[in-house]
């Protein structure tokens, strides 16, 4: 049995145990979904101006999608469903990818000390507050819309385990 297949066969068990993402948890998993489907719809819409008009309108002419919901691009086009088409093909994979990620980090940090591992998670919870404070800030979303929502409460919960896990140390 190859290597990949061992990891498989490890990570589904713990997947069916954990009834989540096992690398991400629980929280992680929520949050994950939530923020990833802000990307998905980034790429997706960029991909879909691309493919339809060709990458000068993308990058020359600067169509983008205005309105994701009904499809309508920003010189007054409308392209239907597509929009969220594209978001969902890239929805998966996105996901698929934070998880792996997440495996590979935890296993690399693992064999490091402790604070090593205190100080990515305070990292990564600072960078989700400020991905958080960006789309509140930059993009206007509401603060009860549920993808920076999801980023603050992920950086919190993040950064506080890291300042209690060098606090309890």
């Amino acid at each position: 049995m190859s290597r990949v297949a061992v990891a498989l066969d490890a990570w589904s068990k713990r997947q069916a145990e954990a009834r989540c993402l096992p690398n991400l948890g629980r929280g992680g998993t929520f949050v994950t979904i939530f923020i990833t489907s802000y990307f998905a719809a980034q790429i997706g819409d960029a991909l879909l101006v691309i493919i339809l008009y060709g990458p000068g309108a993308f990058f020359s002419q600067g169509i983008r999608v205005s309105d994701w919901k009904h499809g309508v691009l920003s010189n007054g086009a409308t392209v239907g469903p597509f929009t969220g088409l594209m978001t969902f093909v890239w929805w998966a994979p996105l996901i698929a990818c934070a998880e792996i990620g997440a495996g590979f980090l935890s296993s690399f940090l693992r064999a490091r000390p402790w604070w090593l591992s205190a100080f990515a998670q305070f990292l990564g919870g600072a960078m989700l507050l400020t991905f958080s404070g960006w789309l509140l800030f930059r993009d206007g979303f509401p603060l009860i819309h549920p993808i920076p929502l999801a980023a603050l409460i992920g950086g919190g919960v993040m950064t506080w385990n890291a300042i209690r896990s060098v606090v309890t140390a």
